[in-house]
């Protein structure tokens, strides 16, 4: 059997070390604080032909199923966020039988910055600022519910 030189210069020469192979963890909280109290979550029907992410901010469409929430500054052009889909889920055509599991209450990390840094919620495009993401028409309250919010966690 041959003797292999391994130096950190040249490692990869022969293939990385697996000790140097590690999975990368990056730091993204959910929850933002523990008011109002997160409850269990809720199913509910997905609209048809939808692919949505799991932790995605969600919303009501026309015929009261689920989409994903999209911000508009004509509010009645806006789906507006209910809650957060607990996991990823994918609908067909005509879907009566996909449900989505969505938490309904709980304080949740929009991250540190508009692109949503150190959060792991999955906004659509079109809520491009903090701003956008933490208030609802000026107020707090998303969808008229005091127990579902949107903030940032307090960085040390």
């Amino acid at each position: 059997m041959a003797t292999l030189q391994k130096s950190y210069a040249n490692a990869a020469a022969h293939g990385v070390p697996a000790f140097e192979v590690l999975d990368v963890y990056v730091d993204a909280n959910l929850i933002a604080g523990a008011e109002p109290a997160m409850q269990s979550p809720t199913r509910l029907l997905l609209a048809d032909l939808q692919t949505l992410a799991a932790f995605t901010v969600v919303g009501f469409d026309a015929t009261g199923r689920l989409v994903k929430a999209v911000w508009n500054a004509t509010l009645a052009n806006a789906i507006k966020p209910i809650g957060v889909l607990l996991h990823a889920a994918t609908s067909g055509a005509s879907n009566t039988t996909i449900f989505g599991e969505v938490f309904l209450t709980g304080n949740f990390n929009v991250g540190v910055d508009a692109v949503g840094t150190e959060s792991p919620l999955v906004w659509d495009a079109s809520f491009d600022t903090v701003a956008k993401k933490t208030t609802w028409q000026g107020l707090p309250i998303f969808n008229g519910n005091p127990n579902l919010k949107f903030g940032q966690r307090l960085i040390a």
